[in-house]
């Protein structure tokens, strides 16, 4: 979907779930964070974190499993 596609699409769904619970699985972040209200994320089955999308995009474990870190580089490079 084109970027304005996606933004309409996070709009509708906004209107339809009005007073409603909506449980989604989704990749693009876009959508993710334009949506939730709380995010469970999960790696390899495990729940990792479950919070407000703030707290999400700042925890610790979630930006070293999706964005990796030094450390972690380190530890697959051997070094």
């Amino acid at each position: 979907m084109s970027r304005e596609e996606t933004r309409r699409f996070i709009e509708l769904i906004k209107e339809v779930t009005v007073g409603k619970t909506l449980l989604t699985v989704e990749h693009d972040m876009g959508v993710v964070f334009g949506l939730a209200d709380k995010i469970a994320v999960v790696v390899y089955g495990e729940i990792i974190a479950f919070d407000t999308p703030e707290r999400v995009r700042a925890n610790q474990r979630v930006q070293e499993a999706y964005l990796g870190s030094s450390i972690a580089d380190q530890q697959v490079g051997g070094h």
